[in-house]
């Protein structure tokens, strides 16, 4: 079998080991990317569902009024 050059994982050893502050920065520029696209889904996703509640308000109110004017309609038509 072909068995990895040991000399090849030395270095890859030295690099990670020298690099501690570099793999360190990365790491937090990862976690600031991942906190900004968690704030734009955050600000997204509000929009969005003020949009849904206002539908469903809407929805709710223009059920409401008919509901009133179909039983005022029927009092309407039995008292008068």
């Amino acid at each position: 079998m072909n068995e990895p050059n040991p000399n090849i994982r030395r270095r890859e050893a030295d690099l990670y080991s020298n690099n501690v502050e570099a793999h360190i920065i990365a790491d937090m520029l990862r976690i600031e990317s991942i906190t900004t696209e968690l704030k734009e889904f955050k600000t997204d996703t509000k929009s969005r569902l003020n949009k849904i509640e206002g539908w469903i308000i809407s929805i709710v109110g223009l059920t409401f009024t008919t509901l009133l004017a179909v039983l005022g309609a029927i009092l309407y038509k039995v008292f008068i």
